[in-house]
């Protein structure tokens, strides 16, 4: 850590004084190196062109910036910047702060009219009323609807088309703790955007966090391919690199999903220790992508902390990962799980140098009831991973958010978390802040951050097992079902106005998105093709998979008396097999309650459906009356004979008692001799 880092003893002000110090310590250190990987550029050994910028560079080019912008900025003025990853958006970026300013960073649209990421960029800007662009000199001429939009009294500035030497002229601001820094925009509601409001305070203090909860010496270096647009990309890395006096080693998101041993190879030639997290996915993409033959020379010996976090953690990733590279110098105490949230940037709790993860299987009917009861692994448990106690610069309470009472370990209630890592509430947004930040316990202890996230604490780690929040989390993307449905809406002209239900669905232990679109009129409308318009839609508005896009009548999707769409029901109806289709292809394998267990609200609606137990959905006209998702009558006794391709029987469990049908053949139907009581 540099001089005013130490020992978790933050001796600076803000970020500013550790960037200055490092620049004028040895300005001709490396402080960024972006790796990219050009079309027709052999890069299949994972290596990619290398561009660096300097801590003297940095630091010149940053205030240069500032010079140009701060006599257009009133004291905490926003400034939208709105680059691509790379350097000059790190550039842009400390610019703003290094004129007093606020940093609102934006993705900048690509395709010109028309682009979603317009509108995006619209509401942000128009939220957090800037007033000023910090963007490129191509983009200022690209991106003309945009600036019409925003108006004539924003101005545009190049970051690339500034003279360094404005720098001579730049005068730092008097900036303290409490003053802005940046607005993190969450994947909230496009209609009402949410942007988190970070202290240069707060920023310090989060920063210091993660370096202790994941034992970081000084001198640290980073590889990283989270977008810059996302907390954990640009605090928990790039910021991070700076903070400890090393190097951020970088690529796009795009560059790590289209050949995973990029990331790899990065960290291999990265001089360590090194530090790089990333969700769980991104483990189990390089085991599926970089076989045996493509890991030729890597040296993964310095990588010293990666947090698997961002999404659910899987105990059988951690320890297949450990096991596949351990040959390569992967050492199974470099990864442990973590877990944050936007609202604190960074990380909360978080596990280092632990050769094993905590691992908990508990009786899934006991969880939902909100107890934590040991089970053996099997039909009835539940596996639980431990994401660590939580960090030096915050209190994290595990409540009961009806009584406002913290329960006891091994009870589940809400995590309401406080301390200097928390920001500062949702900018013009006072009864949200409120209601989010402002938490207080029964005797008016407080406030609390409400994380919205259900857990309990066992032998000192908190564990995670379910959200109270409709949010959406797909490999690590944060996404609201109310921006899904606003982007099915504008597929197609037909839908305009029609309701729709996003929600998630557990498979396998992972998050899928699903998407309900109710069509008023079909009248010529192709429903396939509109299907497969929906699912293109999603994935480019909003950089994931749909797993399912399904189409229904206009009263297929539910909805309240006032109008307003209830997902649950519609989730309840998708996992029972009771949607009626338009059109579509076979459902995927789904997962439905078996019978009636009377679970304590709210924790029956609120875990993931991998706490209950699972039957497929079949419409065979064979089906038996009172199994889930069959119709048609059969033999009173016989649970139904059809299945969908390519999967062989699990469980089929009856209504009418309490008993559950096992199968081991995917051709021979269950027969009652194999009814076991629950």
């Amino acid at each position: 850590m540099t001089d005013l880092a130490i020992d978790g003893g933050i001796q600076a002000t803000t970020l500013l004084d550790i960037l200055r110090a490092n620049a004028t310590a040895d300005p001709d250190a490396v402080a960024f190196a972006q790796l990219s990987f050009p079309a027709g550029t052999d890069t299949s050994d994972g290596r990619g062109v290398v561009r660096e910028l300097t801590r003297g560079a940095y630091d010149r080019r940053s205030a240069a910036l500032a010079a140009v912008l701060a006599p257009r900025l009133a004291p905490a003025g926003r400034v939208l910047v709105l680059l691509a990853p790379g350097l000059d958006f790190l550039v842009g970026l400390t610019g703003v702060l290094y004129a007093g300013g606020v940093a609102v960073a934006c993705p900048p649209p690509v395709d010109g009219a028309g682009d979603p990421r317009t509108e995006r960029a619209v509401q942000i800007a128009g939220n957090a009323e800037v007033t000023a662009v910090v963007t490129t000199a191509a983009l200022v001429d690209r991106l003309g609807e945009l600036r019409d939009r925003l108006g004539p009294d924003v101005p545009w500035l190049a970051v690339d088309g500034i003279d360094e030497s404005a720098a001579d002229g730049w005068t730092p601001p008097g900036l303290t703790g409490d003053d802005l820094a940046l607005l993190q925009y969450t994947s909230g509601s496009t209609g009402a955007p949410k942007g988190v409001m970070v202290s240069h305070r707060n920023l310090l203090h989060q920063i210091d966090q993660t370096v202790a909860l994941a034992g970081l010496p000084a001198g640290a270096n980073v590889v990283s391919w989270i977008s810059p647009y996302h907390a954990l990309g640009v605090a928990g890395h790039l910021l991070l690199s700076q903070y400890l006096g090393g190097r951020a080693v970088f690529l796009t998101p795009e560059d790590f999903v289209a050949d995973p041993l990029r990331w790899l190879r990065a960290i291999s030639d990265t001089p360590g220790p090194v530090f790089g997290c990333a969700p769980n996915f991104a483990f189990e993409r390089c085991l599926s992508q970089v076989p045996a033959a493509r890991r030729t020379g890597l040296d993964l010996s310095g990588w010293h902390t990666t947090f698997n976090a961002a999404e659910r953690v899987r105990a059988s990733t951690i320890a297949r990962f450990a096991e596949e590279f351990g040959p390569y110098g992967f050492r199974p105490e470099t990864m442990g799980p973590g877990f944050g949230m936007t609202e604190a940037m960074l990380f909360l709790t978080g596990r280092h140098a632990d050769p094993e993860p905590r691992v908990l299987h508990v009786d899934a009917a006991e969880l939902e009831r909100g107890r934590v009861v040991p089970a053996d692994p099997g039909d009835r448990s539940l596996t639980l991973v431990g994401v660590g106690p939580a960090g030096p610069h915050c209190e994290i309470l595990v409540v009961d958010p009806e009584t406002r009472q913290v329960v006891a370990d091994d009870r589940v209630g809400e995590l309401w978390v406080r301390g200097e890592v928390v920001c500062q509430g949702y900018w013009r947004r006072p009864e949200l802040s409120e209601e989010t930040f402002g938490a207080r316990l029964a005797d008016g202890t407080g406030p609390f951050l409400r994380t919205g996230d259900l857990g309990f604490r066992h032998d000192g780690d908190l564990v995670l097992c379910g959200r109270l929040k409709e949010m959406i989390i797909i490999r690590g993307r944060n996404l609201y079902p109310q921006d899904v449905e606003l982007t099915c809406e504008r597929v197609h002209p037909a839908l305009a106005g029609a309701p729709a239900a996003a929600f998630a669905v557990d498979l396998d232990g992972e998050e899928r998105l699903v998407v309900v679109q109710s069509v008023p009129d079909t009248t010529g409308v192709d429903l396939d093709d509109l299907a497969g318009r929906l699912r293109a839609a999603v994935t480019d508005d909003h950089e994931v998979e749909t797993y399912e896009v399904l189409l229904v009548g206009p009263d297929g999707v539910a909805k309240t008396v006032s109008g307003k769409v209830q997902r649950g029901a519609c989730r309840d109806r998708y996992l029972a097999g009771e949607l009626r289709l338009l059109a579509g292809p076979p459902p995927h394998r789904h997962r439905v309650p078996a019978g009636p267990q009377p679970a304590a609200a709210p924790m029956r609606d609120m875990l993931s459906p991998s706490t209950r137990r699972c039957a497929p959905r079949c419409s065979s006209p064979s089906c038996a009356a009172g199994w889930p998702g069959c119709s048609a009558p059969a033999p009173t006794g016989s649970p139904p004979t059809c299945r969908w391709p390519g999967w062989a029987w699990s469980r089929c469990v009856p209504s009418s008692c309490a008993a559950t049908w096992n199968a081991t053949s995917a051709s021979a139907s269950p027969s009652p001799s194999s009814c076991a009581a629950r």
